[in-house]
């Protein structure tokens, strides 16, 4: 039987999980796809060589690594002694990495391609102390709930995004390309097919966005569901166990209120559901995504400030607009049609998902006015550093 996702009536349970399967495999498929694709990408255009005349090593080993702002390495490698790069790269644990000499007495010639060494070595441990550094405040602000919990930025980049991926330490390397996965996927179900119904009213952008939103947070429980057996993160989001059961009841309301949207067919007004996709997932948790993309990358606040804020401040003011003001107003919409056309169980079954996101809207609207707020003293921060 084909799948025909123009069909505007209610499903049959059969058609339904037809049609759901069939985008399970696609959904699957695309993420697989992504996650491949950004990580062989990174390895052709994000891990060249460290220049040595960009690169830094510390003087005090361990370096010093406090929450809030990273603490430049101080010492630039080409003005480094001898004595400051071994004992550099005898702390990182390395005893044999110019041969069985010194570095006193490796010839000019070979200095150059020892000193590229050390670069990576620096650039590598410069990503570990970022990645310590969240998971830290990750623990320390999503499990303990301690207040005041400082956010960590990442540290200038020497070389933009050429050996960004070598900068970048493994976890932090899978939250990046777990945010592109996730921005592909609410622009897709969240921006380009609601709108897409909107401008031309071709019930298939609608279905296909319906069934792929289901599909994902299916994909998406599941995982999380296997990262707790497992004790291991293979989640898509890649966040801290913290919220695991935060973003399962996220992904549980999801999926009640696009599958009673489906299962109700023509019943639903199919303008206010795309007018929710926008809201919560096209125009409001795409850039939030975005956002933590912008942090741990090179265009973090501290090699493109005014991106990083500009950034900030657009994105708090859609958050208030859309998941504030404008999502009461959908909410109200969407309990009066509910309350005129269906049952009052029913409507407890589409008001109690409802009500969840606008506590997560809430919480959502707090969090990016504190990280507006934190990104602009930051910025003074850095700037008052550049004067001295």
């Amino acid at each position: 039987m084909p799948v025909d996702f123009s069909v505007t009536e209610a499903p049959a349970v059969c058609e339904f999980l037809q049609k759901l399967l069939l985008m399970l495999i696609v959904w699957i498929t695309f993420l697989f796809s992504i996650d491949t694709i950004c990580h062989r990408l990174a390895k052709k255009i994000w891990s060249f060589p460290v220049p040595v005349d960009s690169a830094f090593i510390p003087s005090k080993l361990p370096h010093p690594n406090p929450m809030g702002g990273a603490i430049p390495f101080d010492i630039p490698l080409t003005k480094a002694s001898d004595d400051q790069v071994e004992s550099f790269m005898k702390f990182r644990g390395e005893t044999n990495w110019c041969g069985d000499k010194s570095l006193n007495n490796v010839k000019d010639e070979d200095r150059s391609e020892v000193l590229r060494k050390v670069a990576i070595y620096a650039a590598e441990y410069k990503g570990v102390l970022f990645e310590e550094r969240f998971k830290k405040y990750a623990d320390d602000h999503f499990r303990l709930r301690l207040p005041g919990a400082k956010y960590p930025y990442v540290d200038r980049y020497w070389n933009s995004w050429s050996c960004f991926w070598i900068e970048t330490a493994p976890s932090i390397r899978k939250m990046f390309v777990a945010s592109i996965a996730v921005i592909i996927e609410h622009m897709t179900n969240g921006c380009i097919l609601p709108v897409s119904f909107l401008l031309t009213g071709n019930p298939t952008y609608y279905n296909l966005a319906l069934y792929g939103e289901v599909a994902f947070m299916i994909y998406a429980t599941t995982l999380l569901l296997a990262s707790y057996a497992l004790q291991r993160d293979v989640s898509i989001e890649q966040m801290h166990p913290a919220v695991w059961h935060l973003l399962i009841l996220h992904h549980v309301a999801s999926m009640m209120l696009c599958i009673g949207c489906i299962m109700f067919g023509d019943v639903v007004p199919k303008q206010l559901v795309c007018y929710v996709l926008l809201a919560l997932l096209g125009l409001t948790s795409s850039l939030h995504y975005i956002g933590m993309i912008l942090d741990i990358g090179p265009l973090s606040l501290a090699n493109s400030p005014y991106i990083r804020v500009g950034h900030h401040v657009i994105c708090l003011l859609l958050q208030i607009i859309f998941r504030g003001v404008y999502w009461l107003r959908l909410t109200a919409l969407v309990f009066l049609h509910t309350l005129e056309v269906h049952s009052l169980w029913v409507l407890v079954a589409v008001m109690v998902p409802m009500l969840l996101f606008t506590a997560f809207n809430v919480d959502f609207i707090k969090f990016h006015v504190k990280a507006t707020r934190g990104c602009f003293r930051q910025m003074q921060q850095y700037n008052q550093f550049k004067q001295t």
